[in-house]
């Protein structure tokens, strides 16, 4: 009985199979590392001047995230909630803070080429930024798993009531997985082309559901059956729902906005989606929810006749909306390990999104959005005080990072300020604005900066 040996080198060799074993490592090592280079989306390091596109293409991937169902939720939420004149008012009061925190932050992107994550390093310290990063990633994953499990539970109500067959949830979230994955892979460039293509056909189809509400009237059979179960809300807190959904993206606005050519590319990069589309999605879902008087949307367009179009608005803004997540939360975990390879991580971080949808993240979806703004918002207040005013706008020096702080603890303070102050409003002890989000920027700003020149002043003082 003879055993198969493993080959071992053979010191006889000919120099021609040695050569030939030594040229086939490194036409294999030169493939990897082409493949890795063809993936690299400058997660850690600033992204070159040519690489640069203009602010409509960057604004279509956030305006992709108005159309997706839980914007529709959230317009058909507030709108039953507030009645349509009192909703619009907190749809545009929001979409403007939106508006306004995504331009500041996002010009902080354009000015450094650094993804979000790598410039949180420099304003709350290295492993300070790393534990904010994953909050983000976090809350990151948890938006891709509401999106997939949305997709879902409405695909397989649609593909039942259209054509009488049965699809396993499990199998339409994994097949959603795979696609968002694939797509997400190949970065910002086919993101951006994915957005260009798939927004201005997501406004048609909103339009015509808009359209389709005008003037429809409820069947008297119908009347007893259909009713909106209203949420109970204050306007200020409708505002800052609006704000929530949202703000992660304002915080994370440098991951596209460091791809802007120029100031006014940055701006229109944040007003496009956040107040123009995004109020536009608001106000179409909240006049469809209460023109049939229904809060669920997969009912509300099935009414209106349009399930069909439903079908492909679904797909269209969940792929849409998932990839952008998915990016992130990528250009997340690299900047928390920059070894780390980001086609790899994109992968791996899919498979946990896939795996969140299996959670009931909208059982309080309207407090998930205003824990997010609670939250994030003092974050993007922060680190603009700290570019804009303590740093007079010099540029992040990647040579700098060997140099931080472990943690900036007076960021932290800051933050936690931030969002003491959003609790305390809600909860009725004071108030500026009567908007939890903007009086929590009022205090989260100058009391960053105050204990940033106090600390300033003291050391100052030390070495004298």
């Amino acid at each position: 009985m003879s055993v198969n040996q493993p080959v071992q080198p053979n010191s006889q060799s000919s120099p021609t199979q040695l050569n030939k074993a030594q040229s086939n490592t490194a036409k294999s090592n030169e493939l990897e590392s082409s493949f890795d280079g063809l993936l690299d989306d400058y997660a850690t390091s600033p992204v070159p001047s040519n690489k640069t596109v203009g602010g409509i293409r960057i604004g279509m991937i956030n305006g992709g995230l108005a159309f997706a169902v839980p914007g529709l939720i959230t317009g058909l939420e507030l709108g039953g909630a507030l009645g349509i004149t009192q909703s619009i008012y907190a749809f545009l009061i929001g979409g403007v803070i939106l508006s306004v925190l995504g331009a500041v932050t996002g010009l902080v992107g354009m000015h450094n080429r650094l993804a979000s994550c790598m410039t949180m390093k420099f304003v709350f310290g290295t492993k300070g930024a790393n534990l904010l990063t994953l909050a983000f990633v976090l809350s990151l994953l948890g938006w891709y798993g509401v999106n997939i499990n949305l997709f879902s539970e409405v695909s397989q109500s649609l593909i039942m009531q259209m054509f009488n067959l049965t699809v396993p949830i499990w199998a339409l979230e994994i097949s959603a997985g795979i696609l968002i994955t694939l797509t997400t892979i190949w970065g910002f460039s086919l993101i951006e082309k994915v957005s260009s293509l798939f927004v201005p056909v997501l406004f048609l189809l909103t339009a015509y559901m808009l359209y389709k509400s005008f003037g429809y009237v409820i069947p008297t059979t119908a009347l007893p059956a259909n009713h909106i179960d209203t949420i109970s809300l204050s306007f200020g807190e409708a505002v800052s729902a609006v704000v929530g959904s949202f703000i992660v993206s304002v915080v994370l606005m440098p991951d596209f906005t460091r791809f802007a050519k120029t100031k006014t590319d940055t701006v229109v990069a944040s007003f496009l989606p956040f107040l123009l589309l995004n109020t536009f999605v608001y106000i179409a879902a909240a006049m469809a929810g209460l023109a049939v008087q229904q809060n669920d949307i997969l009912q509300v367009m099935l009414t209106l006749g349009i399930g069909t179009l439903a079908f492909v608005l679904l797909i269209m803004s969940s792929w849409v909306t998932n990839v952008v997540n998915l990016y992130s939360a990528a250009l997340g975990f690299n900047a928390i390990n920059a070894n780390w390879k980001e086609w790899k991580i994109i992968v791996v971080a899919g498979v946990l999104g896939t795996v969140v949808a299996s959670f009931n993240l909208l059982a309080n979806f309207t407090d998930f959005l205003f824990s997010l703004s609670i939250i994030f918002t003092p974050v993007a207040a922060i680190y603009v005080v700290d570019f804009f005013i303590l740093r007079s706008q010099k540029t992040y020096q990647l040579a700098q990072i060997a140099h931080l702080p472990a943690i900036n603890y007076l960021a932290v303070i800051a933050w936690a300020i931030g969002i003491s102050t959003s609790l305390l409003v809600n909860n009725g002890y004071f108030t500026f604005t009567g908007i939890e989000v903007c009086d929590a920027i009022i205090i989260t700003m100058p009391s960053y900066y105050l204990l940033m020149k106090i600390w300033q002043k003291n050391r100052l003082s030390r070495s004298t």
